[in-house]
């Protein structure tokens, strides 16, 4: 349940978005408030280094508090061997960044089938935020 916000309607609340986004993820993969954070930090920190400054400003007015999530993204130091990137490139249809983040994406326990479920359910949750545009940008770099 997202906590209200003392002193303000939550839906007004800045963080209210991004609160929302998460806890939808959570209820609907069926995942912890902690993979559901790491993730979706990790696929929005992938879709903002890859898209220009102008369209990240787009998806990032989507969800006011973008950064409070892409800050909860963790990091991986851990260089994967060169065969098992190819593997993880095809298993992610020919994305080679997304098959980078397999070690970061270990860390919150997700594994290739929710990593590709959260990609769906998070473009799903930009396009009804902020409309087909928002979500076409975000599909363009996470599928």
């Amino acid at each position: 349940m997202i906590p209200e916000v003392v002193g303000s309607s939550p839906i007004s609340h800045p963080r209210y978005i991004a609160m929302e986004m998460i806890e939808r993820l959570s209820e609907q993969l069926g995942i912890s408030r902690r993979q559901a954070e790491g993730g979706a930090g990790l696929l929005l920190e992938f879709a903002q280094q890859r898209l220009s400054p102008g369209d990240f400003i787009r998806v990032a007015d989507t969800i006011p508090a973008i950064s409070d999530v892409i800050g909860k993204a963790p990091r991986s130091n851990r260089r994967l061997p060169r065969p098992l990137l190819e593997n993880l490139s095809r298993w992610f249809g020919g994305l080679g960044g997304l098959a980078g983040l397999a070690g970061a994406f270990e860390k919150v326990g997700c594994d290739q089938a929710l990593i590709v479920a959260m990609v769906d359910a998070l473009v799903d949750f930009f396009q009804e935020q902020g409309g087909e545009e928002v979500a076409a940008l975000l599909r363009g770099v996470l599928r």
